[in-house]
């Protein structure tokens, strides 16, 4: 619980919305301080990517961003991600590096088939994870925990297939953006 808070305290500035996908009454009334969010639940899990889909039935911005409750971003890093995804109109997915982090990023997982850590794998997470790249990295896939999307694209794609309750998402959601020609962007310049 105290994990959310540290999290929480970087986005003042922000409106946010929690998805309640564990009926933790202790945890959020501890979040009843934050005058800029909005508590919504079914009362149930939903699974990742439905609560999400449920949570953009409240959204009326061009773009909106999700995080896990476990990680920690600043507003800077935000606000350099939005530039990013105003900056390339094409664009789906924006998304920050997340640390510490030993996955690679970057490519679908058929592509990966025979081996698990491949050299051109490596080569993508070591150049992904340099803060000293200058710019941003197309990419196959970005980490489903932390994603700002474009809200138009996201409702033309059909939202997150529910059907996937845990693991996948992410993966199936980019690839239904780059099918339809939506680029997906890695922010070395931002962490999560």
């Amino acid at each position: 619980s105290e994990l959310i808070n540290d999290l929480l305290k970087n986005l003042i500035n922000f409106n946010v919305i929690i998805v309640d996908n564990g009926n933790n009454e202790r945890v959020l009334k501890k979040l009843s301080h934050f005058k800029n969010i909005k508590i919504i639940s079914q009362n149930q899990n939903l699974g990742y990517g439905r609560a999400i889909n449920f949570a953009f039935e409240n959204i009326k911005s061009k773009y909106f961003f999700v995080l896990n409750p476990d990680l920690v971003i600043s507003e800077k890093s935000i606000y350099d991600l939005y530039t990013l995804i105003t900056k390339n109109p094409d664009a789906g997915i924006v998304a920050p590096i997340t640390q510490p982090d030993e996955d690679f990023y970057g490519l679908f997982p058929e592509k990966n088939i025979k081996k698990k850590l491949g050299p051109n794998e490596i080569r993508c997470r070591n150049l992904l994870q340099n803060s000293n790249i200058d710019g941003e990295i197309c990419v196959d896939v970005a980490k489903g925990c932390a994603l700002l999307l474009n809200s138009e694209y996201f409702e033309k794609i059909g939202k997150f297939d529910e059907r996937y309750f845990l693991f996948w998402e992410e993966i199936d959601l980019c690839r239904r953006f780059r099918s339809k020609k939506h680029s997906v962007i890695i922010s070395p310049s931002s962490l999560a």
